[in-house]
């Protein structure tokens, strides 16, 4: 299923690709919806995978858990920067490059905490005695919390506060010469952790969604920004749209697992009561 789903990615791209500079209509909805939906996916899977890292207490899932909360973070500074929907240039002080260079630090940021989770991951099932899950207490998680959500509030306030220190990437709606060369970097960055958690074997369940995810957010940043215009156009929203795809894949999974592993106690418990009650025959028999 997640080969016929990250194949399926690949054909849409292609299909899509010609044509993703066609100018659409501006659909004032979208754009609120779509990243509401995306947070709260993020949100939740993001607490999905810190209680993940409560039981099993792994630097990886640690890492993980912490690049969706870094994405819901600063997925929010990118709906409150967008200009014309809170306020004709965006709110926080943003101005016309603030939600284009939110977004390109909101996708180059998700494959750098992946690639850290593979590295760990590694490390850990290579060396297990040197990462003691008992070294990761309750505050080393807040701590990280704490530092997640600092890096995402560094790189909204770079992007609107220091605007100025930052390439123009945006005129308008359009984008500049120099979009390529960004949006190249943020591909690359995702490109480079598919390649590293492909090579982090043995592979997990998540992990093989996870390659799934960067599939579909490798199909996400090149619509958006690789072969596409600037807002608005088919690029645009068919991105947006594999992003919020990409968002529910391993939420879905950690959902289907929880139900799994539920089902399976409630299985066992039946088997406990049913030999108890055996056993209570037995004697009394």
């Amino acid at each position: 299923m997640a080969q016929a789903v990250a194949l399926l990615s690949l054909v849409v791209l292609v299909s899509a690709v010609p044509f993703a500079k066609v100018q659409l209509a501006q659909l004032p909805s979208f754009v609120p919806i779509y990243e509401s939906a995306l947070i709260l996916n993020d949100l939740i899977t993001a607490a999905l995978l810190f209680g993940q890292f409560a039981i099993t207490r792994s630097r990886a899932m640690l890492a993980l858990a912490s690049g969706y909360l870094f994405t819901a973070a600063t997925a929010v500074g990118h709906l409150l920067s967008f200009p014309g929907l809170f306020a004709s240039g965006g709110l926080l002080g943003a101005g016309p490059q603030s939600t284009a260079w939110i977004y390109m630090f909101w996708h180059a940021g998700f494959p750098l905490f992946v690639m850290a989770y593979a590295m760990l991951k590694a490390r850990e099932e290579r060396e297990p005695d040197r990462y003691p899950a008992h070294m990761l207490t309750r505050q080393t998680a807040l701590g990280t919390v704490a530092a997640v959500l600092g890096a995402s509030a560094a790189c909204v306030a770079l992007a609107t506060a220091g605007e100025h220190l930052l390439p123009a990437i945006m005129v308008a709606n359009r984008y500049t010469p120099i979009m390529g060369i960004v949006a190249g970097t943020t591909w690359f960055f995702c490109m480079a952790a598919l390649i590293v958690l492909w090579r982090s074997r043995p592979h997990l369940t998540l992990d093989i969604w996870l390659m799934v995810v960067l599939c579909v957010w490798i199909c996400d940043v090149a619509l958006s920004t690789v072969f596409n215009g600037g807002r608005f156009d088919l690029g645009f929203y068919a991105g947006r749209v594999f992003g919020l795809m990409g968002a529910s894949f391993v939420l879905l999974l950690l959902l289907i697992e929880n139900t799994v592993l539920h089902s399976r106690l409630a299985a066992a418990r039946a088997e406990i009561k049913r030999l108890a009650a055996s056993n209570v025959v037995d004697r009394e028999g």
